[in-house]
C-alpha cells in the first residue's frame, strides 16, 4: 500500500524521495535515520500501513524510550487512519489501534532494558522504534527482534528511525551507518548459515517537501542552537558530528601520537574499569614533564559497542601480567573501580581474581562529586594552549581514541556526561587523573636540582616521545 485513501481522497502518501524508498523497501531491518524534519515519524506509520488489509495476523508495536514523548506521533496517527478508519478504533486508554479486519497497532514506551520482559511471549509482525539513539545500549532494539515472528507466513519487518546524538548514538552508528554505504543492502549472516538484509536510508530536510513549503524558515532555526555541533547533527544529519559532545576540545591532530616504548625510568600507573557483561577498560599511563601520556590499552569487547566478552577475571590477569612482561614494565601501582572490592567472582573477591595485592590493585579515588571533579581534570589536561595539550594518546590505543569523541553531556547534569554508553574509558580515565602529577613547575625545579647534583637530565626535547 502506497497511499491512504477515502473514497477518491488521498489521506496520506509517501513523499518522494527517501519516504518511498522506506516503503518500498523489502529488507527485515531498514534504519531510517538522520537531519530533524525529515519525516521519520510519518515514515514509520506509513511502513506499518502497507499491511493494513491483512487481517489479525499483520500486528505491530511502535516504541519510544520515554512514552510522553508519544504525544505528537499518536495525534498524526490520527490524521492519518481516522478518517479512514474512524476515530472508534482508537483506543485511548489502551494506546492501540484496532482496525476493521483485525490489524492491531500498538504505542509503547520502553524506559529501561528490563521492560521488554513484558512482552515474553508476544508476537508482532512489525516493530518500530523511534528515535533509537534514545537507548544506550542495543539490547532492547535486539531483544525486540525475536518477538518478530508469523505462524500465518506473513513477512515481518524490523524497522527504527533517528537522528544523530543520544546515548545511542555509537552503537547505532556502528550496526547502520558504518557497515554499508546509505541505501546499499547489507547482508547479514545467522548462526543458523541463514541471513537477513539490513539497509540504512538517510532523511533530509529537504526531503519533507510538504515542511519545508509550509515553513521554510524551520532550517535556518535549528542554527540558533547554541551548540553548533549539535545545530549540525540535528540540520544535516551527519553521524560523524557527535551532537553534545562532552569533550570538544579532543583533537587528534593535537591529542594523539605516535606510539613509542615507555621509558626505562618512567613511573607507570595501571588502571581498570571492570566489565564481564559490559567490556572492561584498561589503560597504562606515565607522566612526563609535565604531561599526561596514555601508552596503552586493553579493551574486552565482543566487537559489538557496549557489549563485553564475559571473561573470567583470571583471564585478564593473565592478559595484563603478559603484556607488562613481554614489554618489560615495572607497574608499582594498579587502580581498580570500587565495585571490584566488593563484589565476589567464583574464588573470591572481584580485586583478589584480578591479581590483588600481587598486582599493586588499589581502590580508586572516590567521593563527594569526585566523578565530576575528575571530569575537570581531564578537560584541564585536554586543554589546547598555542597548540599544544598535556594530555597524550598513543595512536594504539584505538578504542580509548574511538570511544571518546562519542562522550555526550548529560542534559539533566551539564558538569557529567551521560551515563550507559560506551563510556568505560572515561571511568578509567578520570581515575588515571585523579592521580597527583607533577605540575610542569616541579619538573623544572627537581631538573634544576639535579642539575646542581651533577646528575644528568636529559630534557623533553631530546627524549621525542612521539614528537610531543
Amino acid at each position: 500500500m502506497s497511499k491512504l485513501q477515502k473514497d477518491s481522497e488521498v489521506i496520506w502518501s509517501p513523499q518522494p524521495g527517501p519516504q518511498t524508498l522506506l516503503l518500498q523497501c523489502p529488507a527485515f531491518e531498514v534504519f531510517y535515520g538522520g537531519a530533524v524534519g525529515g519525516g521519520k515519524s510519518d515514515g514509520l506509520l506509513g511502513d506499518f500501513s502497507r499491511g493494513l488489509g491483512s487481517g489479525p495476523s499483520w500486528k505491530g508495536i511502535y516504541l519510544r524510550r520515554n512514552f510522553p514523548d508519544m504525544d505528537s506521533v499518536i495525534r498524526r496517527s490520527m490524521e492519518i487512519w481516522g478518517p479512514i478508519y474512524g476515530a472508534k478504533c482508537y483506543s485511548a486508554s489502551k494506546y492501540e489501534w484496532n482496525f476493521p479486519s483485525g490489524e492491531l497497532f500498538q504505542f509503547r514506551g520502553m524506559e529501561r532494558d528490563n521492560d521488554v520482559y513484558k512482552y515474553l511471549g508476544q508476537d508482532y509482525s512489525w516493530c518500530g522504534f523511534d528515535e533509537l539513539t534514545q537507548w544506550a545500549s542495543p539490547f532492547a532494539y535486539t531483544y525486540m527482534m525475536t518477538r518478530l515472528r508469523s505462524a500465518k507466513g506473513q513477512r515481518v519487518r524490523m524497522r527504527a528511525a533517528s537522528n544523530p546524538g543520544g546515548p545511542g548514538h555509537g552503537w547505532v552508528k556502528a550496526r547502520f551507518i558504518d557497515q554499508a554505504p546509505p541505501g546499499q543492502p547489507l547482508r547479514v549472516e545467522t548462526k543458523s548459515g541463514e541471513h537477513y538484509w539490513r539497509v540504512y536510508i538517510p532523511s533530509r530536510l529537504e526531503d519533507n517537501q510538504i515542511l519545508m513549503r509550509s515553513d521554510p524558515g524551520y532550517g535556518d532555526r535549528i542554527y540558533e542552537v547554541a551548540d553548533q555541533s549539535l545545530a549540525r547533527a540535528l540540520r544535516e544529519g551527519d553521524w560523524n558530528i557527535v551532537a553534545g559532545a562532552a569533550f570538544t576540545e579532543f583533537n587528534p591532530d593535537i591529542h594523539v601520537i605516535d606510539p613509542a616504548p615507555f621509558p626505562s625510568d618512567a613511573t607507570i600507573l595501571r588502571c581498570l574499569d571492570w566489565g564481564f557483561k559490559t567490556p572492561y577498560a584498561g589503560l597504562w599511563s606515565f607522566p612526563h614533564d609535565g604531561d599526561l601520556i596514555i601508552g596503552a590499552e586493553l579493551y574486552g569487547w565482543s566487537g559489538k559497542p557496549n557489549v563485553g566478552t564475559e571473561e573470567m577475571p583470571a583471564v585478564v590477569r593473565e592478559k595484563i601480567e603478559n603484556f607488562e612482561s613481554m614489554n618489560n614494565l615495572y607497574v608499582p601501582k594498579g587502580l581498580l573501580d570500587n565495585q571490584c572490592w566488593e563484589t565476589k567472582g567464583q574464588r573470591g573477591l572481584i580485586s583478589e581474581e584480578l591479581g590483588g595485592s600481587a598486582l599493586g590493585w588499589r581502590p580508586w579515588k572516590k567521593g563527594p562529586n569526585s566523578r565530576i571533579n575528575q571530569k575537570q581534570m581531564i578537560h584541564q589536561l585536554m586543554a589546547v594552549i598555542n597548540g599544544q595539550s598535556r594530555l597524550k594518546i598513543m595512536r594504539n590505543c584505538r578504542h580509548l581514541i574511538r570511544t571518546l569523541p562519542m562522550w555526550q553531556t548529560d542534559p539533566n547534569n551539564v558538569e557529567d556526561i551521560i551515563k550507559g554508553g560506551e563510556d568505560h574509558f572515561f571511568d578509567t580515565l578520570r581515575a588515571t587523573v585523579s592521580e597527583r602529577l607533577p605540575t610542569r613547575e616541579q619538573i623544572r625545579k627537581r631538573a634544576m636540582n639535579n642539575q646542581m647534583r651533577n646528575m644528568e637530565f636529559v630534557s623533553a626535547k631530546d627524549l621525542r616521545y612521539g614528537g610531543f
